[in-house]
Formats: structure tokens, C-alpha cells, sequence
């Protein structure tokens, strides 16, 4: 609900921009207003009509519908009313010119850019919030668009939000320590938040802020000096990492242990087709909760499952059971994992 509230009130404040862009054009009523109480002025004055006589003749004379005249035109009447037509045709080219520049306006467009952008977002589920797109963040989407994964990058350049939605990747400017901005990129439906701001004190207001709005979400965060692990670790972050950190440790495997390197890192390409390491959970809707391995019958190699205490059995035989919240992590081909994937969730039978 109060998601909901944030969204009102953002298209609010799109629409209340656009609405005072058009009031900045508010002499062209004016002119219009003026015209209009000319007009019944002189009808009734020349004419002797009723007010409302004297406004439809002043709409059909300006819309240049030709109707006819209401009641028949003296000839001051048909004066007064040669003026109107040239006055009329003037203001009704300036209000063609004022509609279409309004329309064409960037600051209308950019309100419903972003009303609709927001409308987008609102679709988006179960999805990793991306908060910074520096180096590291531009290459966690590249990752997770290769896997497919549902994202939100949120980052304070214009521009760069300019490339995301030039890519396809579903992006919004602001700070994401901001309360309203997580709110905007729907933090109550993610699933994970990564911190991957350039500065460890950014990083340590955006897990605060995140830990607050969502307690069950899952929060990586990025670390460049090590005095700050703590601080994020206190702030809410379930994992913090260090890209150098990382760097070394492969570079040393690459050195110590180049082939096992080679097989963990990736993944072994066979033809078209690769080899991967994944995990899932076992749903209770699955049809595999509560199957034996050697029942459930997996195409996949299972290397380990790790059970709802935290107990990890690296070395499941055929009878380990795949019981409800279970997590398998397994290696098997592109295909065979989507197969997994949709059968631990329950979402094919």
C-alpha cells in the first residue's frame, strides 16, 4: 500500500510539472478570455442577443464551421463580425502553434517518460536491485542478461540511465539510499540488493536504507577498504566482497591450479551448449519435494545439498531426499538446468 502511495504521488508530481509548463502559457487564455467577453459584448450591445446566442456565435465564427448566423445580422452585425473572423483566425493559428509546442516540449515528454517508466517498473518481480553502474555494475548486467535474470539499475547520471534504456535494462536515476527511490524500484518485491556504489560510505547508506524498507532481503555489497566490512556487515549486508580481493584469489588458482580453474570458472563448452554450476530450491509445490535423488531422476549431476538448518551434505547418495526448502547445487547443460529450474519451482509439473 504504501508503494502504491509513493507511485500516486510521483505521477502526481509528473503531472502537477506538465500542468505548470502549460500555465507558464497562460497569456494565450487570457487572449482568449478577452476575446471571448468582447465577442458576447458586442452581440448583445449591436444585436440585442442572449449571452448564450452570443457565445455559440462567437465558437462556429471562430471554429469556421459556417453554420449560419443565429438570428439575421445587421449591418454592424456583419461589421463587428468580419473583425471577429480576423482577430478569430489569428488567435486560433496562435492556439495550433501553443498546442503543438506544448506537446512537442521536452519537459512533456519527460513526464510521460517517466510515468511510464514507472509503470514499467511496477511489473517487474522477484528481481536483483543494481545500485551504481560503474565497472563492476556494468558487468553484473551483462551477467545477468545472459541468465536472464529480472533487474532495476539505479544510478545518479542521467546518461548513464540513457544507455541502460538504450540496452533494454530497466533503469532509474536517484540516490538509492533514498527511501522513495528504493520504493520507485520496487523493493518490496526483490528479490536481491547489490551495493556496487564507488565509495564504501554510499554503500553503507544504501544497505541501511535497504535493511529498513526490506528486512528478508538479500544484500551484497561491494567493499574497497577493508576497514569497512564490519561497518557494512552491521548495516545489514549478508555478503561484502572486494573485486581485488577476488581478482587475486583467481589469479593464484589460475597459477596453483589452472585446470581446475578452467572447469569451475565456467563452464565446459560442449558444441553449442555449456556446462554450468547452479543451485535451486525445492518448493512445496514441486514435484520433486519429498523424491529421493534416485526417484527424481535428474539429468543433472548433483554435487551437494545443503539442508533448511544449514547442514551441507557435499556427497548426497541416491537415497538423499529432496525435501521442501532444500537447496540442490548441481552442474548440467543450459537446457537441462531451465528443465530444473521450472520443475523446484513448481511451475511445471
Amino acid at each position: 500500500m504504501r508503494q502504491s502511495w509513493v507511485w500516486f504521488k510521483e505521477d502526481v508530481h509528473d503531472l502537477t510539472k506538465l500542468l505548470r509548463y502549460i500555465n507558464q502559457k497562460r497569456e494565450f487564455l487570457g487572449v482568449v478570455l478577452v476575446f471571448l467577453i468582447f465577442g458576447v459584448t458586442g452581440y448583445v450591445a449591436i444585436e440585442d442577443w442572449t449571452v448564450f446566442d452570443a457565445i455559440y456565435m462567437i465558437v462556429i465564427t471562430m471554429a469556421t464551421i459556417g453554420y449560419g448566423e443565429v438570428n439575421p445580422l445587421s449591418v454592424a452585425g456583419r461589421a463587428f463580425t468580419m473583425g471577429l473572423i480576423f482577430f478569430g483566425v489569428i488567435i486560433g493559428s496562435y492556439a495550433i502553434s501553443t498546442t503543438i509546442e506544448t506537446l512537442t516540449s521536452a519537459e512533456f515528454h519527460q513526464a510521460r517518460r517517466n510515468i511510464r517508466k514507472r509503470r514499467q517498473l511496477r511489473r517487474i518481480t522477484n528481481h536483483t536491485i543494481i545500485c551504481g553502474y560503474g565497472r563492476l555494475g556494468r558487468s553484473l548486467v551483462n551477467e545477468l542478461r545472459v541468465h536472464h535474470a529480472p533487474m532495476i539499475v539505479v544510478d545518479l547520471d542521467p546518461s548513464i540511465i540513457e544507455s541502460c534504456d538504450r540496452l533494454g535494462v530497466p533503469a532509474m536515476v536517484g540516490n538509492a539510499a533514498d527511501e522513495r527511490i528504493l520504493h520507485e524500484v520496487g523493493i518490496e518485491r526483490a528479490r536481491s540488493l547489490v551495493a556496487v556504489a564507488s565509495t564504501d560510505a554510499e554503500n553503507v547508506f544504501i544497505v541501511l536504507s535497504a535493511r529498513a524498507l526490506n528486512p528478508q532481503l538479500e544484500i551484497i555489497a561491494r567493499y574497497n577498504s577493508e576497514a569497512s566490512t564490519q561497518k557494512l556487515k552491521r548495516a545489514g549486508a549478508d555478503s561484502v566482497i572486494s573485486p581485488y580481493v577476488i581478482a587475486g584469489r583467481r589469479i593464484t588458482h589460475m597459477l596453483v591450479n589452472p585446470g581446475v580453474t578452467r572447469f569451475l570458472d565456467g563452464v565446459l563448452e560442449i558444441g553449442k551448449q555449456k556446462l554450468r554450476l547452479a543451485d535451486f530450491i525445492i518448493h512445496e509445490n514441486s514435484p520433486l519435494a519429498g523424491l529421493t535423488l534416485q526417484a527424481a531422476k535428474l539429468k543433472v549431476t548433483v554435487l551437494a545439498v545443503s539442508l533448511p538448518n544449514q547442514q551441507i551434505i557435499s556427497h548426497p547418495t541416491a537415497e538423499t531426499r529432496l525435501l521442501p526448502g532444500v537447496e540442490v547445487v548441481v552442474m548440467g547443460l543450459d537446457d537441462e538446468l531451465q528443465h530444473l529450474s521450472k520443475l523446484a519451482s513448481g511451475s511445471e509439473k
